[in-house]
């Protein structure tokens, strides 16, 4: 992605420049997100407990970096959501637009701060247990909420209806930011290059 354009501003345009960091920051970890996935070798009728195990280490490893991606993400957010607030007390010609993407990450902001389901104990990042990685999966939308085991799965891969923190799908949070950056961009012409694949969505 292109950098932001270095330009002489005036003061009270600086938070602009550091909301847009921040969400051109969250839509590349959402991007790096999409490309994570994983192909399970199927278990065949001889396979001995060793296939078994290595199976559930590899779904381990993916949820766990699944739940790591999540909580950066997250986190990304919750400051640009911070910074978001100051750009409209700043500017309230844009306060539409800041209302929309702190209202679409509401909910977000909710489950980081505990409240429901959503990001659970933010300490515990293990996910070792068979139970524990399927549950995640599941919350997530990775896969089917009728799986009953990681036995019969043979592919996992993050896709745009991952639900982040059980909250909002991870497309519909990529195309928000993307077009709140857009909105930046066209008022303050932000970039020095037109923006690529990241908002190409």
């Amino acid at each position: 992605m292109s950098a932001i354009a270095v330009k002489k501003r005036p003061l009270d345009v600086i938070e602009i420049y550091r909301l847009a960091d921040y969400l051109d920051a969250a839509l590349a970890m959402g991007e790096d997100f999409l490309r994570q996935s994983l192909d399970l070798k199927s278990l065949a009728p001889g396979d001995g407990n060793a296939a078994i195990v290595s199976r559930q280490q590899q779904a381990s490893a993916f949820a766990q970096a699944a739940r790591t991606l999540e909580l950066g993400l997250t986190a990304q957010l919750l400051i640009a959501r911070t910074r978001a607030v100051a750009v409209r007390n700043l500017h309230p010609q844009f306060a539409g637009i800041v209302g929309l993407f702190v209202g679409g990450t509401a909910a977000l902001a909710d489950a980081a701060a505990g409240v429901g389901a959503g990001l659970g104990d933010i300490s515990d990042v293990a996910l070792t247990g068979g139970p524990d990685v399927l549950a995640y999966l599941k919350s997530r939308a990775l896969v089917g909420p009728d799986e009953i085991s990681l036995s019969g799965l043979n592919r996992l891969a993050v896709t745009e209806d991952f639900l982040l923190a059980e909250t909002i799908h991870l497309g519909t949070l990529l195309d928000m930011i993307a077009a709140f950056l857009d909105a930046l961009d066209l008022a303050f012409d932000l970039y020095a290059e037109p923006r690529t694949t990241a908002t190409a969505r």
